[in-house]
Protein backbone atom coordinates (compact mmCIF):
# COMPACT_ATOMS: atom_id res chain seq x y z
CA UNK A 1 0.00 0.00 0.00
CA UNK A 2 1.21 3.43 -1.14
CA UNK A 3 1.10 5.90 1.87
CA UNK A 4 1.25 9.65 1.24
CA UNK A 5 1.81 12.48 3.65
CA UNK A 6 0.15 15.95 3.19
CA UNK A 7 1.58 19.52 4.22
CA UNK A 8 0.29 21.12 7.15
CA UNK A 9 0.93 23.94 5.38
CA UNK A 10 -1.69 23.46 2.50
CA UNK A 11 -4.14 23.25 5.09
CA UNK A 12 -6.85 26.10 5.78
CA UNK A 13 -10.25 26.38 7.74
CA UNK A 14 -13.20 25.21 5.92
CA UNK A 15 -16.03 27.12 5.16
CA UNK A 16 -19.20 26.50 8.02
CA UNK A 17 -21.76 25.72 7.32
CA UNK A 18 -23.62 21.94 7.07
CA UNK A 19 -21.69 19.88 4.77
CA UNK A 20 -21.78 16.37 3.75
CA UNK A 21 -17.82 14.47 5.12
CA UNK A 22 -16.28 11.12 5.48
CA UNK A 23 -14.45 9.60 8.40
CA UNK A 24 -11.14 8.58 6.72
CA UNK A 25 -8.81 8.28 10.31
CA UNK A 26 -9.20 7.53 13.26
CA UNK A 27 -5.66 8.29 15.19
CA UNK A 28 -5.07 7.02 18.75
CA UNK A 29 -3.71 9.77 20.93
CA UNK A 30 -2.72 7.66 23.61
CA UNK A 31 -3.15 8.36 27.69
CA UNK A 32 -3.12 12.73 27.45
CA UNK A 33 -2.79 14.87 30.87
CA UNK A 34 -5.62 17.30 31.43
CA UNK A 35 -5.83 19.54 34.29
CA UNK A 36 -8.92 21.80 35.01
CA UNK A 37 -9.80 23.62 38.18
CA UNK A 38 -6.01 22.66 39.62
CA UNK A 39 -6.64 18.64 39.31
CA UNK A 40 -4.76 16.46 37.14
CA UNK A 41 -6.33 13.97 35.12
CA UNK A 42 -5.09 11.22 32.58
CA UNK A 43 -7.61 9.61 29.60
CA UNK A 44 -6.38 7.71 26.70
CA UNK A 45 -8.51 9.97 23.68
CA UNK A 46 -8.38 9.66 20.30
CA UNK A 47 -8.53 11.99 16.96
CA UNK A 48 -11.31 11.13 14.56
CA UNK A 49 -10.64 12.70 10.95
CA UNK A 50 -13.37 13.95 7.94
CA UNK A 51 -12.81 14.95 4.58
CA UNK A 52 -15.50 17.17 3.63
CA UNK A 53 -17.32 16.92 0.44
CA UNK A 54 -17.75 19.71 -1.94
CA UNK A 55 -14.20 22.14 -0.19
CA UNK A 56 -10.86 22.31 -1.45
CA UNK A 57 -7.33 23.75 -0.21
CA UNK A 58 -5.45 25.78 -2.59
CA UNK A 59 -3.58 22.99 -4.38
CA UNK A 60 -7.49 21.76 -4.89
CA UNK A 61 -6.77 18.69 -2.31
CA UNK A 62 -10.55 18.02 -0.72
CA UNK A 63 -10.23 19.62 3.08
CA UNK A 64 -10.19 17.75 6.40
CA UNK A 65 -11.18 18.56 10.14
CA UNK A 66 -10.94 16.75 13.25
CA UNK A 67 -12.37 16.05 16.41
CA UNK A 68 -11.02 14.67 19.59
CA UNK A 69 -12.75 12.66 22.37
CA UNK A 70 -11.97 10.96 25.31
CA UNK A 71 -12.00 7.17 24.56
CA UNK A 72 -15.30 6.48 26.24
CA UNK A 73 -18.60 5.42 25.35
CA UNK A 74 -19.92 6.30 29.24
CA UNK A 75 -23.64 7.65 29.37
CA UNK A 76 -22.24 11.37 29.49
CA UNK A 77 -18.74 10.81 27.10
CA UNK A 78 -18.94 13.30 23.99
CA UNK A 79 -17.78 10.70 21.70
CA UNK A 80 -21.10 8.49 22.43
CA UNK A 81 -23.62 11.80 22.30
CA UNK A 82 -21.31 12.13 18.86
CA UNK A 83 -22.29 9.01 17.68
CA UNK A 84 -25.94 8.39 18.91
CA UNK A 85 -26.17 11.98 16.85
CA UNK A 86 -24.62 10.19 13.74
CA UNK A 87 -26.79 6.75 13.97
CA UNK A 88 -29.81 8.91 14.85
CA UNK A 89 -30.90 6.56 17.74
CA UNK A 90 -29.61 5.83 21.23
CA UNK A 91 -27.25 2.67 21.43
CA UNK A 92 -28.68 -0.32 23.10
CA UNK A 93 -26.52 -2.25 26.09
CA UNK A 94 -25.57 -5.15 23.46
CA UNK A 95 -24.72 -2.32 20.68
CA UNK A 96 -22.31 -0.84 23.47
CA UNK A 97 -20.65 -4.36 24.80
CA UNK A 98 -19.98 -4.59 20.93
CA UNK A 99 -18.67 -1.17 19.42
CA UNK A 100 -15.67 -0.76 17.78
CA UNK A 101 -14.84 2.72 16.94
CA UNK A 102 -12.89 1.02 13.43
CA UNK A 103 -17.01 0.50 12.35
CA UNK A 104 -16.39 4.49 11.79
CA UNK A 105 -13.83 4.47 8.99
CA UNK A 106 -15.41 5.27 6.08
CA UNK A 107 -18.81 5.94 7.00
CA UNK A 108 -20.79 9.53 5.66
CA UNK A 109 -22.52 11.80 7.47
CA UNK A 110 -23.37 15.70 7.92
CA UNK A 111 -21.24 18.02 9.88
CA UNK A 112 -22.65 21.45 10.74
CA UNK A 113 -19.82 23.77 10.95
CA UNK A 114 -19.14 26.63 13.23
CA UNK A 115 -16.86 29.56 13.89
CA UNK A 116 -15.62 29.81 17.58
CA UNK A 117 -13.49 31.82 19.40
CA UNK A 118 -9.91 30.16 19.70
CA UNK A 119 -6.49 31.21 21.78
CA UNK A 120 -5.02 31.49 18.56
CA UNK A 121 -7.90 33.56 16.42
CA UNK A 122 -11.33 32.62 15.20
CA UNK A 123 -11.71 29.05 14.18
CA UNK A 124 -13.97 26.67 12.58
CA UNK A 125 -15.10 23.38 14.74
CA UNK A 126 -17.61 20.19 14.50
CA UNK A 127 -20.60 21.81 16.42
CA UNK A 128 -22.89 18.31 15.68
CA UNK A 129 -22.67 15.37 13.69
CA UNK A 130 -25.40 13.56 12.02
CA UNK A 131 -26.55 11.48 9.54
CA UNK A 132 -27.13 12.68 6.16
CA UNK A 133 -30.77 13.74 5.48
CA UNK A 134 -32.72 11.25 3.53
CA UNK A 135 -32.48 11.93 -0.30
CA UNK A 136 -29.32 13.57 -0.18
CA UNK A 137 -26.34 11.77 -2.03
CA UNK A 138 -23.53 10.32 -0.58
CA UNK A 139 -20.38 12.21 -0.63
CA UNK A 140 -18.15 10.91 -3.32
CA UNK A 141 -15.50 8.75 -2.46
CA UNK A 142 -12.76 10.05 -0.48
CA UNK A 143 -9.14 11.30 -1.95
CA UNK A 144 -6.85 10.79 1.32
CA UNK A 145 -5.70 7.60 2.35
CA UNK A 146 -8.50 5.94 4.83
CA UNK A 147 -6.18 4.35 7.70
CA UNK A 148 -6.40 4.07 11.80
CA UNK A 149 -3.25 4.53 13.69
CA UNK A 150 -3.00 3.12 16.75
CA UNK A 151 -0.42 2.98 20.04
CA UNK A 152 -1.33 -1.25 20.44
CA UNK A 153 -0.21 -1.71 16.90
CA UNK A 154 2.17 0.80 15.96
CA UNK A 155 3.06 0.84 11.68
CA UNK A 156 5.37 2.88 11.18
CA UNK A 157 4.59 3.51 7.35
CA UNK A 158 1.78 5.46 8.91
CA UNK A 159 3.15 6.91 11.28
CA UNK A 160 5.26 8.73 8.90
CA UNK A 161 2.68 10.02 7.22
CA UNK A 162 1.05 11.71 10.17
CA UNK A 163 1.80 15.53 10.55
CA UNK A 164 4.36 17.03 13.24
CA UNK A 165 1.38 18.43 15.57
CA UNK A 166 -0.39 14.89 15.77
CA UNK A 167 3.23 13.15 16.28
CA UNK A 168 3.69 15.80 18.78
CA UNK A 169 0.28 15.42 20.38
CA UNK A 170 0.81 11.45 20.70
CA UNK A 171 4.96 12.02 22.05
CA UNK A 172 3.22 13.64 24.72
CA UNK A 173 1.76 10.55 26.12
CA UNK A 174 1.97 8.50 28.90
CA UNK A 175 2.23 5.47 26.49
CA UNK A 176 5.03 6.97 24.34
CA UNK A 177 6.79 8.69 27.71
CA UNK A 178 6.75 5.69 29.21
CA UNK A 179 7.80 3.25 26.11
CA UNK A 180 5.00 1.10 26.73
CA UNK A 181 1.81 0.10 25.47
CA UNK A 182 -1.87 0.54 27.71
CA UNK A 183 -4.28 -1.62 27.17
CA UNK A 184 -6.64 -1.10 23.91
CA UNK A 185 -9.66 0.88 24.61
CA UNK A 186 -11.63 -0.32 21.26
CA UNK A 187 -13.84 -3.62 22.68
CA UNK A 188 -14.17 -6.61 20.26
CA UNK A 189 -16.20 -5.98 17.04
CA UNK A 190 -19.66 -7.06 17.05
CA UNK A 191 -22.04 -7.02 13.82
CA UNK A 192 -25.08 -5.65 14.14
CA UNK A 193 -27.27 -5.85 11.00
CA UNK A 194 -29.61 -2.93 10.99
CA UNK A 195 -29.28 -1.06 7.06
CA UNK A 196 -31.44 2.03 8.69
CA UNK A 197 -28.30 3.42 10.95
CA UNK A 198 -24.94 3.73 9.71
CA UNK A 199 -22.68 1.31 11.89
Amino acid sequence: MQWSAKSESTWKQPETGNWPATCIRIIDLGTQEREYQGKTSYRRQSLIIWEIDGQVDDQGQPITISKAYTASLGEKANLRKDLESWRGRPFTADELAGFDVKNLLGKSCLLNLIKVQGQKGEKVVIATISALPKGMPAPNAPVHTQYIYSLDDHDQAIWDTLSDGIKGWINRSQERSQSQLAPSVAPTAKVVNDDDIPF
